[in-house]
């Protein structure tokens, strides 16, 4: 009764748009007050306090401010320029080029809204300009943003990692086959929707010196996503370390190499990087002490043994929970759904043997496939403001990009390899 009650009115404050940090701070306290007493809210504070100190967590704001750098620095169009080189000149050529522009931006941004809002204005604009209509772009812009978090550098694995104690590093380099297989799955899709709908090809190859110049002019910005794993992967610096580093290269980008920075867009971006920063640490502290009550109250062990009694097949579990996290993500936001089911679902994983960076990209990828399924969707309602169209003409488009998605998501859940080899590959320390 407890367990229900508890997610339940969660779940409901969240719904009637009580911000996610508040409804979990007074649930949390309400419930510490109901089981003890006033006095348990010391724990409250000293659980509030040492849910922010975890180091990893300072990569957080150094990746959205290296993000918002990159947005503001002129590095999109030039991704952008780039991506066209490549794909751009076959049928559909520029929803394509829309799919590999944002691989390309996963690998400096890691935010599924930042690749929406900063590459996905040049994107639409761009698809429309050459005879796609509104909708359609929109659609492409929306869904080839959800790849961001997964290939690394990812906001959503430095928060994962924090919460069960597991590496980044490892996470960084699971998400890599994950994202080119949601990149494959795209524009697989748009493959047969361009042959059905006879969708314009794009321009034909420029002549070399006109590509050279291309390449030439984006190399400094395509640096960023192997210097990232580089540093990583040598030794050279942690990932909240490699953060750093890709906010202080994003920086010297846009301000002494493209020039297209000055003071007051500098002050701007930080200021904006800052108030995004506290908007996920707060969140992130508040979960902590609601984390706390979900252990104290057995939680976790109910919901443990709720599953076990429905099936011990690992494969069943994981179809549930597979089930219940798409379902969340269509009402709830993203990192809500991270910090209320990750202190429950943990320990099933680890009884059924799933290994923790496994779950982590499981659990990530569904996060990501809400952000584009209505009516909660972020990116959708990003991206709908930016073509000026409404969420319904978007969700016209999108049924076979959701399921291509969802088909990933099975593969990289029943196939634990696509997401282990590299890490193991690397040497860190993963269940085979």
């Amino acid at each position: 009764m407890i367990v229900t009650s508890l997610l339940i009115t969660v779940c409901i404050a969240i719904l009637f748009g009580i911000p996610i940090a508040v409804a979990l701070g007074l649930i949390a306290a309400g419930t510490m007050v109901l089981a003890v007493g006033p006095d348990l809210l010391i724990i409250f504070i000293q659980r509030t306090y040492a849910g922010t100190t975890s180091f990893p967590l300072l990569a957080i704001p150094f990746f959205i401010l290296a993000g918002n750098l990159m947005n503001a620095g002129g590095t999109t169009e030039r991704i952008f320029r780039v991506a066209q080189l490549c794909v751009g000149r076959i049928r559909g050529g520029l929803a394509h080029v829309n799919v590999i522009g944002s691989v390309i931006f996963a690998g400096m941004s890691g935010s599924a809204v930042a690749d929406a809002a900063g590459l996905g204005v040049i994107e639409h604009k761009a698809m429309v300009s050459a005879g796609y209509t509104s909708r359609f772009s929109a659609t492409i812009t929306a869904v080839s943003s959800t790849i961001g978090p997964i290939i690394p550098p990812s906001i959503p694995f430095v928060i994962y990692g924090s919460l069960a104690n597991v590496s980044v590093g490892a996470l960084f380099l699971a998400g890599i086959v994950p994202g080119l297989l949601m990149a494959l799955a795209l524009m697989a899709v748009i493959a047969v929707v361009a042959k059905r709908q006879n969708l314009p090809r794009g321009e034909a190859l420029p002549p070399v010196n006109v590509a050279f110049r291309v390449i030439f002019n984006a190399a400094p910005a395509l640096i960023l996503p192997p210097l990232i794993l580089l540093v990583i992967l040598a030794g050279i610096a942690t990932p909240t370390e490699a953060a750093v580093v890709a906010a202080a290269y994003a920086l010297v980008l846009g301000v002494g190499v493209y020039r297209e920075l000055k003071l007051a867009d500098v002050i701007d971006v930080f200021w904006d990087s800052a108030k995004q920063t506290a908007q996920v640490m707060i969140i992130i502290a508040v979960s902590a002490p609601f984390g706390w009550v979900l252990i104290q109250q057995q939680i976790p062990n109910t919901i443990l043994n709720a599953f076990l009694s429905l099936s011990t097949e690992p494969w069943v579990i994981l179809l549930v929970i597979n089930v219940v996290l798409l379902i969340l993500g269509m009402f709830i936001e993203g990192i809500a759904i991270m910090i209320i089911t990750f202190p429950v679902l943990l320990p099933v994983m680890l009884k059924i043997g799933i290994d923790p960076v496994h779950f982590g990209v499981i659990l990530v990828l569904n996060l990501m496939i809400g952000l584009v399924t209505p009516p909660v969707g972020l990116c959708l309602y990003v991206v709908a403001g930016i073509a000026k169209i409404s969420i319904a003409d978007i969700t016209k488009e999108l049924m076979p990009y959701v399921l291509a998605l969802i088909f990933v998501l099975m593969l990289v859940t029943y196939i634990p390899g696509l997401t282990l080899w590299l890490p193991q590959f690397f040497g860190f320390g993963v269940a085979p």
